[in-house]
């Protein structure tokens, strides 16, 4: 892609020294900061997201703006969140055309900014708030249409899990129930500045047509799973039976055998039980 040729300079280590050292900042570990030095991951998170110069884009913690200068380079409305004043006076100097948000993505209103048109996220995320930005954007109305990330391997294996696995969770659950979420590419720690200590990956999330089953209550739904899973090695059963009733009583109605642990249930029958309490 010939936007990403002329990136070369923000991806070099050299540059993001010099730029590092212009603004007298030190990669910050606390806000996980870790400056992407290669051009071809670049590229893939770019084609990944399908980008049309209609689309309106999120980007969250932009840095020094290696992926700001490509997703501006698609044409597209981007709009970018940055935490560190460092940062978002960098970005204010080199990116005038940015709808740049100095905040912590963390306390932003994402309703608002996806009722305003914004229909697609593509970001490098920062370690430290990854995986909870992502449960934001999952909760949020109305969902964007297609969500690129890069987040710890760790956190990429999470998403991606299928009933019956170790990483079968709360976030797999949560993040297939609205999308088709699938792991792009894994990325060596060799490809950031600093290295971290941990592989990256670049997970798509593309929104279904409809989802895999329409939930009745979603605060009921996301307390039943939350509170089964915090006890995922017990029988599905006993944990109901004990803790909450109302829930056991839809087991045999959902075809769910009492004996089944948590991470072997689907996501369909996770929604058929919350469901099925609603009538109880």
């Amino acid at each position: 892609m010939e936007e990403i040729k002329v990136l070369g300079k923000l991806t070099s280590p050299s540059i993001i020294k010099a730029l590092l050292d212009s603004l007298g900042h030190r990669p910050n570990k606390g806000l996980g900061q870790n400056y992407l030095i290669d051009s071809n991951i670049l590229g893939i998170i770019i084609e990944a997201a399908k980008i049309l110069p209609a689309d309106q884009l999120l980007e969250v913690g932009p840095g020094l703006g290696a992926l700001t200068q490509a997703l501006l380079a698609t044409g597209a409305t981007l709009t970018a969140i940055e935490k560190d004043q460092n940062m978002v006076a960098h970005l204010r100097v080199h990116f005038p055309e940015l709808n740049l948000l100095d905040a912590d993505v963390l306390d932003i209103n994402l309703n608002e900014l996806f009722a305003g048109g914004i229909n697609k996220i593509v970001a490098n995320l920062p370690y430290s708030v990854g995986s909870r930005f992502i449960v934001n954007a999952l909760e949020a109305t109305p969902l964007p249409e297609k969500m690129v990330f890069m987040v710890q391997k760790e956190v990429a294996d999470r998403l991606t899990a299928q009933p019956g696995g170790k990483d079968y969770g709360l976030l797999a659950i949560w993040s297939q129930l609205n999308y088709e979420v699938k792991c792009i590419k894994n990325v060596s720690p060799t490809c950031f500045m600093p290295a971290p200590k941990v592989w990256s990956a670049v997970v798509r999330f593309e929104k279904r047509a409809v989802p895999l089953a329409e939930v009745a209550n979603y605060e009921r739904f996301k307390k039943l799973v939350k509170m089964s899973f915090t006890q995922r090695r017990k029988q599905i059963g006993s944990n109901l039976r004990k803790n909450y009733p109302e829930f056991f009583k839809g087991l045999e109605k959902c075809g769910i055998d009492p004996a089944t642990r948590p991470e072997q249930i689907s996501i369909q029958q996770w929604v058929a039980l919350a469901n099925a309490a609603e009538g109880i």
